[in-house]
């Protein structure tokens, strides 16, 4: 991406829906964007459309959309996800994991209370606690043994702050509810 468009296209997640490819991104700044993919899926074959925003300035990134029972789940990490060794945000504002669902894989994501994920939705699922503090840039692997795994980074406070201190993290992700809890 460019300055000229209104996302920044990182963080890229694919995902195969009955033949039909769709790419998730994004995006530090203007939230999450989605685009249908051609066949092969090298090129996009619409504009790409919003389904994740935050309007109080906080950083959006790093969607993984996940297919679970009768729902596609929207991971995002919300906050500040770096250098806490040189300045730490306000508490509550460093990295989280939010989520989304919907029916469909394309759009309408709302969170636990009905909130549409492009106007500010987003249910947390794991946030900073004990010595786990900034967890994000998540993503869902159905695990054969244990289920569905929530993997992500985190910084260890028993450890360190910067960069190179964090840590990879993994918990299992019970749907029952219908959302996901970790």
């Amino acid at each position: 991406s460019d300055s000229s468009k209104q996302y920044n296209a990182i963080d890229p997640n694919l995902v195969d829906v009955d033949g039909g490819y769709y790419l998730t991104f994004g995006s530090y700044w203007q939230g999450i964007h989605q685009t249908h993919m051609r066949d092969p899926p090298v090129l996009s074959s619409v504009d790409p459309y919003q389904v994740g925003f935050a309007s109080n300035f906080e950083v959006l990134e790093g969607p993984y959309i996940f297919h679970h029972g009768d729902f596609y789940y929207l991971f995002m990490s919300k906050g500040k996800c770096c250098t806490y060794d040189k300045s730490k945000p306000a508490a509550g504002k460093e990295y989280r994991v939010l989520v989304c669902r919907s029916s469909k894989a394309t759009g309408g994501f709302v969170d636990k209370e009905g909130v549409d994920c492009a106007k500010d939705g987003g249910t947390i699922v794991l946030e900073s606690h004990d010595n786990v503090y900034g967890p994000g840039g998540q993503g869902v692997y159905d695990d054969p043994k244990h289920g569905p795994i929530l993997y992500y980074h985190y910084v260890d406070t028993k450890v360190g702050y910067a960069d190179g201190d964090k840590r990879f993290g993994w918990n299992t992700i019970d749907f029952s509810s219908g959302w996901p809890v970790v």
